[in-house]
């Protein structure tokens, strides 16, 4: 049987549903506001590697923590002295390697600077600590005619110049060579360039290295004619051996031998 609601059953129901209807719809704003996770006053970004006050030296990683967890970093520049320090770490857990030995001995401070996905950026409290490196070990100058050299071949004393320890010796004879033993990690042979010097070949551990050309238009006594670095530090054997060869705008194809300076 149907029965038609009177008029006081038709207002109860329609303001019902006005209620009904009125905790359902929910605006656009509102929508995108439930959406969205709240902004934030700030970041908080702390250098938590090296600690404030300590000594560093060599190689070290500089690491910072952003808080709270969970909010989207676009990056975190570190920063010492105020510039930058490395490239922006995009990716957690946020670090960069810093050589100390590109750096002064002394005070220095370091800070980070998180980027948000906004483009806002927040920095750290600077952390002051202290670079102590110690001074690279000095080099030991052989003179060419210390025992540890040995010669094959035609060489000669050279003509007077301000040659390391007075003397040196030369050779234009293709073929004649000047072996060195010594331990360290590095080396520089001692030479001359000129107008009429030639061109060399060098070993080392008898792998050749390099090919030098000594010519220069003016006299250069003492001139370091080739150097190695970053050798284990073991015995090693540098040889010299002499072209016969010289480029067009030299004269003749001397090579000089005038001492070596080795890196303990």
């Amino acid at each position: 049987m149907n029965r038609t609601r009177g008029p006081r059953a038709r207002l109860v129901y329609a303001a019902a549903m006005v209620v009904i209807f009125s905790w359902a719809w929910i605006s656009p704003l509102q929508a995108s506001a439930q959406l969205l996770p709240p902004l934030l006053d700030s970041l908080v970004v702390t250098i938590t590697s090296p600690p404030a006050d300590s000594t560093v030296d060599g190689t070290i990683t500089v690491r910072a923590s952003v808080s709270p967890l969970g909010v989207l970093i676009a990056g975190v520049q570190f920063k010492l002295d105020g510039a930058n320090l490395g490239g922006e770490d995009t990716r957690a857990p946020y670090s960069v390697p810093w050589d100390t030995t590109t750096t002064s001995n002394g005070f220095h401070t370091l800070t980070a600077v998180a980027r948000d996905a906004l483009g806002i950026r927040f920095t750290s409290d600077p952390v002051t600590i202290t670079v102590s490196n110690a001074p690279p070990p000095a080099a030991t100058r052989i003179e060419e005619t210390d025992p540890s050299i040995t010669y094959a071949g035609d060489w000669m004393q050279a003509d007077p110049r301000p040659w390391s320890g007075g003397t040196a010796v030369v050779s234009f004879t293709a073929g004649a060579t000047a072996t060195f033993a010594f331990t360290g990690t590095s080396v520089n042979w001692i030479g001359f360039r000129g107008p009429q010097t030639g061109i060399a070949r060098v070993f080392l551990d008898g792998v050749v290295v390099a090919v030098v050309d000594t010519y220069s238009p003016t006299e250069e006594a003492q001139a370091v004619v080739f150097t190695a670095t970053s050798l284990a530090n073991t015995s090693h054997a540098l040889t010299i051996e002499v072209t016969g060869v010289q480029n067009s705008a030299s004269t003749a194809p001397y090579i000089v031998v005038d001492a070596f300076d080795i890196t303990p």
